[in-house]
């Protein structure tokens, strides 16, 4: 199997090779802007229709994409904008960057036309905002701890760790406090640790606030405290709204040199905050993935859980100011992006996560099956009223999250009080500290004996 993975590393850059460097995102985004310029112009036009429908068959559907540029055509004005005075500067930046720029805006037209996917349509790029960076896919060298850029020569970088397989291409990227490269690499995955192992010990994932991930063996990891980081952004806000610089539309008042400075000082307080959330992230999904080789988890649509409240002038929202704050908690958690670190990371060691949808999951009980809201009155506290099973909560969800995915697996919810792990505690305890007994871990093994047998990942 061919697995694509990126390395990212820090470059050691002067100022000679930085002014190198932002030229090329410069031109990168300039042409950007002006093919995107060209395609919006072709879009309001308003013979457009007219001036297709006399070249279309008869009966054939008037399409917007059949009369834009598409990429060997935008291709082909790039070489012409070159060679004109106004836009000669191109030529200082590599031909093959400023074309894989007009080839991600054909990707990204396509897509916005493509219904269903959630893609918008391409934006204009402004110099400090949106910037995805330049790509190289050939013409670079990469030796030990340096780089080889076309135009630019040697640059030296902080190495972290080996990048393994074949380098497909390079993609430099301007941050706050510097310029970084992600290098893609693609490489073969033959056998993963889990391939030849009987016991997967499958493991359900409950997703929250307050406690990040609950397990069904009853083990939880809770998010990290950002109060300091919090107060740290919100201080450093505050100074930099005292600076010089315009505070309304048409206001002509230029930003001051100490507002720039300041507002260095709020990106990387940003970035620190953002840097030590996603580094949690991986150490919690990679202990997850060490122990576990099956992992079910809830299909989770974040973009609807986090829909705003406000409602409209005719028919204004209830309880905006509590739903906001519970939508910046659910974004503050990352549930999607944990996900995706996750699944690649048991893909590399030969395991398998699983969606499932996550509708009454906290509301079922695992013992009679009873689906009712008042199984759960609490936040805390799970009660069936059938039967009268009583659990955490956040357990029962996972248990019944592991159920959906694997229904033939016999599965007992752990009894007891839920313990918290840090991510290092959690990858050495092989995660079955509080798991079923012995005669159920018997029959895990004889259901999961088969691979074939596994479902299908949605």
């Amino acid at each position: 199997m061919n697995i694509n993975q990126a390395y990212k590393f820090k470059l050691k850059t002067n100022s000679e090779t930085e002014t190198a460097l932002g030229g090329y995102l410069g031109c990168s985004r300039f042409v950007w802007n002006k093919a995107l310029a060209l395609i919006k112009l072709r879009l309001e036009n308003k013979n457009t229709e007219k001036v297709v429908s006399k070249n279309l068959t008869v009966g054939h559907r008037y399409n917007a994409q059949d009369y834009l540029p598409r990429y060997n055509e935008l291709a082909a004005m790039l070489a012409f904008w070159k060679k004109t005075g106004e836009c000669s500067f191109l030529n200082k930046a590599p031909s093959q960057v400023l074309q894989q720029t007009l080839k991600d805006l054909d990707q990204a037209i396509k897509d916005a036309f493509k219904s269903g996917n959630g893609k918008r349509f391409p934006k204009f790029k402004k110099k400090g905002y949106s910037e995805t960076g330049i790509r190289f896919p050939q013409g670079f060298k990469l030796e030990n701890n340096r780089i080889f850029l076309p135009k630019t020569g040697w640059i030296r970088f902080f190495k972290s760790r080996n990048a393994k397989g074949t380098v497909k291409s390079v993609t430099v990227k301007k941050e706050v406090d510097g310029y970084y490269i992600s290098v893609l690499t693609e490489q073969v995955i033959e056998k993963g640790r889990w391939a030849d192992i009987k016991n997967l010990n499958p493991i359900g994932m409950d997703a929250g606030v307050k406690k990040i991930m609950t397990l069904s063996n009853g083990a939880y990891f809770e998010p990290l405290d950002f109060s300091k980081a919090d107060k740290k952004i919100s201080k450093e806000q505050c100074s930099l709204d005292r600076k010089q610089h315009s505070r309304k539309k048409g206001d002509k008042t230029k930003k001051s040199k100490n507002y720039i400075k300041q507002a260095k000082k709020v990106s990387q307080a940003f970035k620190k905050k953002s840097d030590t959330k996603i580094d949690y992230l991986h150490k919690v999904s990679a202990a997850i993935a060490k122990n576990h080789g099956f992992v079910a988890v809830e299909n989770l649509s974040v973009d609807n859980m986090t829909k705003s409240a406000k409602g409209t002038t005719d028919n204004p929202g209830r309880n905006v100011k509590a739903k906001s704050g519970l939508n910046r908690s659910i974004l503050a958690q990352a549930w999607s992006m944990f996900y995706d670190m996750l699944e690649y990371k048991l893909l590399f060691s030969g395991g398998q996560l699983v969606r499932v949808n996550p509708s009454g999951t906290s509301q079922e009980c695992p013992v009679c099956h009873n689906k009712h809201k008042d199984n759960r009155k609490t936040q805390e506290t799970f009660f069936c009223i059938s039967c009268g099973f009583t659990a955490n909560a956040d357990l029962v969800g996972a248990g019944n999250i592991l159920a959906r995915a694997l229904p033939e697996y016999n599965f007992k919810i752990p009894q007891g009080k839920l313990r918290k792990f840090k991510p290092v505690e959690y990858s050495k305890t092989q995660g079955v500290w509080n798991e079923a007994d012995g005669e159920t871990r018997c029959q895990q093994q004889e259901l999961l004996g088969n691979r074939e047998g596994l479902p299908v990942l949605v």
